[in-house]
């Protein structure tokens, strides 16, 4: 008699990454070389127990997965030769395709992956307000626009996005979900495209204003 595998655990190993995840020992390198572990409620070590036993809800509900920081110290000393960094960034994804995501960390960390995946490296601006906007706290998003403004202004934050020459090689490395899983075209999207094109507006008279008081000096 054959008993079938768990539904879930067969679907985590068609991931990228998880092909292995049933050669874990739970030897615990992965959580003890993880710098994120204390910030975390369960550790790489136990989620991979909890996918050997099929616990979908407790492993796709977990912010654990989104408090790795993609250093791949797990995945480089893991004696089984697990892709866990990468199947982090694919549980991220399925929880995302399934509905899972519903906690404010959770929110924080979508927003950090899709605004990454945009650009190909943070733009804080565009990144709180996606959070904000997410958890319907526009409240929390408006207290922030003076002291915003001000780090704009000074030169603290940027008003443009910088984008790296090849973002596509942040999803081949595993660091981010593949475009086409992200969650996009929406109306945070459509409020996002506004605010930059203000900022860029707002940098036009900023570089304005500094070239008349240099032109007046000089």
């Amino acid at each position: 008699m054959t008993s079938e595998m768990d539904p879930f655990l067969a679907e985590v190993m068609k991931l990228r990454g998880g092909k292995d995840v049933l050669e874990c020992y739970q030897c615990g390198t992965c959580s003890a070389s993880c710098p994120a572990l204390p910030d975390m409620i369960h550790g790489p070590r136990r989620i991979m127990y909890m996918i050997q036993n099929g616990m979908e809800q407790e492993v796709l509900s977990s912010p654990d997965i989104w408090r790795c920081v993609s250093c791949y110290s797990c995945m480089n000393r893991c004696p089984r030769g697990i892709e866990i960094t990468v199947l982090f960034s694919e549980l991220r994804r399925l929880a995302i395709q399934k509905g899972y995501v519903d906690d404010k960390e959770a929110e924080f960390g979508q927003a950090f992956t899709v605004t990454l995946a945009q650009h190909g490296r943070q733009f804080e601006p565009e990144l709180l307000a996606r959070y904000y906007l997410r958890v319907w706290d526009v409240l929390s998003l408006l207290r922030m626009v003076p002291l915003g403004l001000k780090m704009l202004v000074k030169g603290k934050l940027p008003f443009a996005p910088e984008h790296i020459q090849e973002p596509q090689a942040l999803q081949e490395a595993g660091v981010i979900p593949p475009a086409k899983d992200l969650p996009g075209g929406g109306w945070i999207d459509q409020v996002i495209a506004l605010m930059i094109t203000v900022l860029g507006f707002m940098d036009a008279l900023v570089k304005l204003a500094s070239g008349k008081k240099e032109a007046q000096h000089g």
